[in-house]
């Protein structure tokens, strides 16, 4: 019987919404206290309540059931349009990247705050999207997905930002996220444009904090120009660094780190024309670990 209650709440639901069940609630509630107050019966006021409290009980349940089943399905929805724009990229390169400037800020508990920068240069006509893959170096369990914030903005041609793209995001694995940043109008061959990313990521490099070593990469689909990542550590903090990715294979790779006046050491890796799907970057493992606390 609960099974075909809440079947029916369910069917409710999706007609009339959640406030007509709590109507429905609250009403069932007033009549049996109206009730019991005529017939002078606490037996009857209190079954009638005990009735109501069930009824919001099984209403919340399959509220949840729904919510959990649209979360799924949106999901789903987000999954396809993120592959049906990558066969579109590969099978109809869109562009190829001017510059591309990565700054990550690395907090005490190993909170990660990026900032991009980047310029495209468009080689076909009505451009409408760009595909970007960020991962962090841990399975992160999916509960971290809901603090992670990403903003992509446009810069105007003096440099000054513009409005925001609308984004659609999917988690083809755990610790790993795909985003499309979405243009406001199509894009005509030739033309340039450039826009910010701004992603705050909740314990991205947890591990880094741990004492684990960690990478920091970058890898493109496109013929690249130029391209510099920065990776901020926490204050104070001092690290291990070594190169990753067939170096070799580029026409220049540059490695360089200085310390900025909080005293955060900087990692820099620049790099110059580099070849299509070949991933470059540092390995970072912090000469003393900053917490002992497990990752959950």
């Amino acid at each position: 019987m609960l099974r075909e209650t809440i079947l029916f709440l369910e069917e409710f639901l999706r007609g009339h919404g959640p406030s007509a069940v709590a109507k429905a609630a609250v009403g069932l509630m007033s009549f049996a206290v109206l009730l019991g107050a005529v017939l002078g019966s606490t037996a009857i006021k209190a079954g009638a309540l005990v009735t109501a409290m069930l009824l919001i009980v099984v209403a919340g349940i399959a509220l949840l059931t729904r919510r959990r089943a649209e979360r799924r399905e949106l999901e789903d929805h987000r999954t396809l349009v993120s592959e049906y724009c990558r066969l579109i990229d590969d099978k109809w390169p869109a562009f190829q990247v001017a510059n591309w400037e990565e700054t990550a800020v690395i907090g005490e508990r190993g909170d990660t705050h990026s900032k991009l920068k980047i310029k495209l240069k468009l080689i076909r006509d009505d451009v409408r999207f760009i595909r970007l893959r960020f991962d962090c170096g841990w399975p992160q369990p999916a509960r971290y997905r809901r603090s992670v914030h990403m903003t992509v903005r446009n810069l105007l041609i003096d440099g000054s930002p513009g409005t925001t793209l609308r984004t659609t995001v999917s988690w083809p694995r755990a610790g790993a996220m795909a985003a499309i940043a979405h243009f406001h109008t199509p894009l005509p061959a030739n033309s340039e444009v450039s826009f910010t990313v701004d992603l705050i990521w909740p314990r991205r490099c947890a591990p880094l904090l741990d004492g684990a070593p960690d990478e920091f990469g970058l890898m493109f689909r496109e013929p690249t120009r130029r391209a510099t990542y920065r990776v901020l550590l926490p204050e104070g903090a001092e690290a291990y660094v070594e190169p990753v990715g067939r170096t070799e294979s580029f026409k220049r790779i540059q490695l360089g780190r200085n310390v900025d006046d909080r005293g955060r050491e900087t990692i820099i890796v620049r790099l110059s024309d580099p070849p299509i799907r070949h991933r470059a970057g540092v390995r970072l493992q912090l000469k003393e670990a900053r917490r002992a606390s497990p990752l959950r």
